[in-house]
């Protein structure tokens, strides 16, 4: 039997205002679904821009005219994205429907057969955390363990995350290596600051993930690139189109390793990021890895939940990742489970590259189990030492859980596979989804 969580309100708030602080001037995150609030007896599930509709392009002109016609208010629906310059790249247009409401135009719109949803924030955060904790001060070992020096030789990882923490080439394993292979050293983008040594939330988090991929996969080249830039959250369509830049601009590589995501109003698949999977269909070289997310749940979290979609048929298009528990015996309790995610593993107190710096804890200390009851299993991460006020001093190593970080592992199962096999990350992918790598931690836990 599940019970609702305690503290996910507290969570979603404080993560919403942080949120709402970092958006740009005129844009504004709510909660849905509808009746979230504050205090309510409606559970915040996920967030959304407030007053904006996405619909498709081909729909705009029709859209426009039936809101005007059936929805009363005060100012003329309006175009705000895309940039004009990618217009002609991107299949949806997002509305400025103003005090109309979002969600009552959606229904409107799609009660007359248009497309139309609102515009959800993808987020590293999440109801839950993305993380199932907070990050709590370590002075190793790494956890996992460093695979065999040749691991994931000649293979292209893309992390798209919030960034590389400056310093970052301190931690030996994501520096350059001389020898054969020749380690390349862990790039991208170096945005996640530490100001004043304060370690805000979810800084660290591209670090900790790059950090767990090249223990998995030691001779990958892991490029991480920040895709997050609003308090680790972005719109749906922004999302979509700064994926398609990236990989415009630094190559498609052999793995995408996403450890973000959201829960959306009906379950429903983000239009915003059709154009992004339309893509990847045309890229056989290619195969994203996406966290389940740590809600707790059943409920489609996507993008991880294409796995379960007829574009993933093959089932080597998109690998959803769970997390298991510590001891490798189970699912986590934080894990989202059901038959979208593909695979499942280690995703508690994992330990790994993070920032220097003063952290302050931000979320209610939990004494029992805040998605089960009873808990699935003794000492899981809900019931930490930290509580809300706490502060702990870090010195670049982490302890962290979260399908988040159980992403990077299956990632650089796939690089590992791909570079002893001499196969692409598809067929790597198919071979770890089918059982067929020896990986004890995953044995059992498939679908």
């Amino acid at each position: 039997m599940t019970t609702p969580d305690p503290g996910g309100d507290a969570r979603f708030w404080a993560q919403l205002e942080m949120v709402n602080a970092a958006l740009p001037d005129g844009v504004r995150a709510v909660a849905g679904p509808e009746g979230a609030a504050p205090g309510s007896s409606v559970t915040p599930a996920y967030a959304e821009l407030d007053g904006h509709v996405l619909v498709p392009a081909q729909d705009l002109d029709r859209a426009a005219n039936m809101v005007m016609d059936l929805v009363p208010g005060e100012t003329d629906p309006r175009v705000v994205w895309p940039p004009e310059r990618d217009a002609g790249r991107v299949s949806v247009r997002r509305l400025n429907v103003g005090e109309r409401g979002a969600r009552l135009v959606a229904d409107t719109l799609s009660g007359r057969r248009v497309r139309a949803t609102p515009v959800h924030l993808v987020t590293v955060a999440g109801v839950n955390l993305c993380p199932g904790d907070e990050p709590v001060p370590a002075s190793g070992p790494l956890r996992p363990a460093r695979a065999a020096r040749d691991a994931g030789a000649g293979v292209r990882v893309t992390v798209l995350d919030t960034g590389l923490v400056p310093g970052y080439l301190d931690h030996a394993w994501l520096a350059a290596g001389s020898g054969d292979p020749a380690i390349p050293a862990v790039g991208g983008d170096v945005t996640d600051e530490v100001t004043g040594h304060v370690i805000g939330p979810y800084t660290g988090h591209g670090t900790f993930i790059a950090g767990v991929l090249r223990c998995t996969a030691p001779a990958a080249d892991v490029q991480v690139f920040r895709t997050f830039p609003y308090a680790g959250a972005v719109p749906e369509d922004e999302l979509g189109l700064a994926i398609r830049d990236t990989l415009a601009a630094h190559g498609w590589p052999d793995i995408l390793s996403l450890s973000a995501g959201t829960r959306t109003r009906d379950a429903a698949a983000l239009l915003g990021l059709a154009d992004f999977m339309a893509e990847l269909t045309l890229h056989p070289e290619t195969v994203l890895v996406a966290a389940a997310g740590n809600d707790g749940g059943t409920d489609p979290f996507w993008p991880a939940a294409y796995a379960g979609e007829p574009v993933n048929a093959t089932g080597d298009l998109v690998v959803s990742v769970g997390a298991l528990r510590e001891d490798g015996q189970g699912r986590a309790c934080f894990s989202n489970h059901g038959d979208w995610v593909t695979v499942y593993a280690p995703g508690e107190r994992l330990v790994n590259a993070f920032a220097s710096g003063q952290y302050t804890y931000g979320y209610p200390h939990c004494t029992t189990c805040r998605h089960a009851e009873p808990p699935l299993y003794s000492g899981c991460t809900c019931v930490g030492p930290m509580k809300a006020g706490d502060s702990a001093a870090f010195t670049g190593l982490a302890q962290w859980s979260g399908t988040s970080f159980a992403t990077p592992i299956v990632a650089g199962l796939i690089a590992a596979r791909m570079s002893e096999a001499g196969i692409s990350s598809r067929q790597a992918a198919a071979q770890l989804v089918a059982g067929r790598l020896s990986v004890p931690d995953l044995s059992g836990y498939l679908r």
